[in-house]
């Protein structure tokens, strides 16, 4: 019985994909087509589902939410794995439904669409990713053009350490080797992404600066020494990751450990461009808002103490973290130690100062918010306070959060 239901979910589903793809060229027939896939259809699958949980529920002793061993056992019955076909079926083709009214609220070309519907089909919410990036597609356009306008060569280099993460993502994906229990193109695509961030920030930040003070000699320099920096570090750590050894710590060889002694001097040359860029905004941002003003040289000079600051103790610590397990979990995307305290967390907070509080001080200028400056100096107090806060749980040994021992 049930590998006829599972067969029939599917029989129904893919005709109705079929159709929501053709219905932007069927006329008349697509209002109909959408309330098929929409609502009629999905309603369908979704009362088989109910059934099927309701009838056996019961039947999969041990099994639930609770926990992945319960879902594991949860869905060992055979009607309760079909009751999730129909789950996934019913929830995929709405999803579908509303990928494709979006889509033509947002003028997107319905061929465009296509590879969405596939996507959402086969993967679910993989193709809801990439429909979101079709929405967002002419707005991270507009966002280019005026990063260019603002400072050329920093948009054109950020943007290209955007681009090679693809590549070295695809790499990511399909190289099996590891470094210390992480993936060897882990580490190049975080410097890659922070090196990005760092530069498209300088740069629009450049553009906040009188336009006669955009081409000045000192700007010129910073805008030389962040492309020469970001460069080498991302280059180094790249080259680094495709021959599966380490970068950082690096005591093999004379030559690892004078590229290593030149990638903290790098490092520290790029967050030291933060320094000159202040002086910019202090010395001839007048005619900015005040409290945007005042928020952005704090953070820029907060950038530097903090982010090169904790830069070096972690050199001079020949390590990021403090009593942390061997093989011990790590959080999720950042990697931060799970089981013992991380200078890289204080790190983080000191680089992303350079985006934290010039946000914040522009949010506060366009609301108006009373007493803008004093609430610039508030917020700042704050986030340093968040700073020390993170270095002395790192020396103490504490994480972050803490979970168990990873497998």
């Amino acid at each position: 019985m049930f590998d006829s239901l599972f067969s029939a979910g599917g029989t129904i589903a893919l005709p109705a994909w079929a159709a929501l793809g053709a219905a932007p060229w069927l006329g008349r027939a697509k209002p109909a087509i959408w309330a098929l896939t929409g609502i009629v259809i999905p309603v369908g699958l979704g009362l088989v589902y109910w059934w099927l949980m309701a009838t056996y529920w019961s039947s999969a002793e041990g099994g639930g939410y609770s926990s992945l061993s319960a879902v594991h056992a949860l869905f060992q019955h055979p009607g309760l794995l079909t009751a999730g076909w129909f789950h996934y079926l019913a929830f995929d083709l709405f999803v579908g439904t509303w990928i494709a009214r979006e889509g033509e609220r947002a003028g997107i070309a319905p061929v465009l669409l296509i590879p969405c519907f596939a996507l959402t089909f086969l993967f679910g919410p993989v193709g809801l990713l990439a429909f979101l990036a079709l929405r967002v597609a002419p707005a991270c356009a507009r966002l280019a053009r005026a990063l260019y306008a603002r400072q050329p060569q920093l948009a054109e280099f950020g943007g290209l350490l955007l681009a090679i993460m693809v590549p070295a993502l695809v790499a990511n994906y399909l190289d099996p080797r590891t470094l210390n229990g992480v993936g060897v193109w882990v580490k190049p695509l975080k410097f890659m992404a922070s090196v990005s961030l760092y530069t498209l920030t300088t740069a629009w930040l450049i553009g906040d600066l009188p336009r006669e003070r955009r081409d000045s000699p000192v700007v010129r320099a910073i805008v030389a020494v962040i492309i020469a920096a970001g460069t080498f570090e991302v280059g180094y750590i790249t080259l680094q990751g495709a021959l599966g050894q380490a970068s950082h710590f690096n005591n093999d060889s004379t030559f690892h450990v004078v590229m290593y002694a030149l990638m903290g001097l790098g490092a520290l040359a790029l967050n030291a461009t933060a320094l000159p860029l202040a002086w910019q905004f202090a010395r001839h941002g007048d005619a900015l808002p005040p409290a945007y003003r005042l928020a952005t040289v704090i953070g820029l000079v907060l950038t530097f103490v903090a982010g090169a600051g904790a830069g070096i103790a972690i050199s001079q610590h020949e390590g990021s973290t403090f009593g942390a397990l061997a093989g011990g979990a790590m959080l999720p995307v950042v990697g931060w130690s799970a089981t013992g305290g991380d200078l890289r967390i204080p790190h983080f907070l000191g680089v992303h100062a350079q985006q934290v509080l010039p946000l914040a001080g522009a949010l506060i200028a366009m609301w108006r918010v009373p007493f803008g400056r004093a609430a610039v100096w508030l917020l700042t107090a704050g986030y340093a306070a968040a700073i020390v806060y993170a270095f002395r749980l790192a020396y103490a040994g504490v994480p972050l959060l803490r979970l168990p021992l990873g497998n």
